[in-house]
């Protein structure tokens, strides 16, 4: 394994489980680590150890220092590596069905969206409606009862 490899290894690692900027910021460091070592890179990767392993330490530290808002930041990362990772496979995949980012069912996503939308609405309204019906047909006479019988029970004590 060459530096190249192991930064590869490493980033593939790490993404869509750490915001990407995170991703960046670690390869940048292990890249300045190299660099700096003044050792051949056989030597640096032997020290350094297996990148699959710390790239699990970093996104564990990185989850660790985000606390009960971690599943929040993991999902985020993973939304931002699929809108950046959604076209690697061309234009082919998303007119044969093969994989692809799924972007081409978008449209059917909103239509199933404002149709969820509009059905809690249509629904809203049909039960204000049974609402406002019962309240008129029932209570309203019964109300409208009391308050005649008041009335007339305080003009005959006059």
């Amino acid at each position: 394994m060459d530096r190249g490899e192991f930064l590869s290894i490493l980033r593939e690692s790490m993404e869509g489980l750490i915001p990407m900027d995170e991703v960046e910021k670690n390869i940048q460091f292990y890249r300045s680590y190299f660099d700096e070592s003044g050792q051949a890179d056989r030597e640096v990767i032997e020290e350094l150890g297996d990148p699959r392993l710390i790239a699990r330490t970093i996104i564990d530290a990185y989850k660790a220092s985000k606390g009960p808002m971690a599943d929040y930041y993991t999902e985020q990362a993973r939304s931002e590596y699929s809108r950046e990772h959604s076209g690697q496979y061309g234009d082919f995949a998303n007119q044969k069905g093969g994989g692809g980012s799924g972007r081409r069912f978008a449209w059917l996503e909103k239509a199933i969206g404002w149709f969820v939308v509009l059905f809690v609405a249509i629904v809203f309204f049909v039960v204000a409606v049974a609402v406002v019906g019962v309240f008129v047909g029932y209570v309203l006479p019964v109300i409208l009862l009391i308050v005649l019988i008041k009335i007339l029970a305080d003009y005959f004590r006059r």
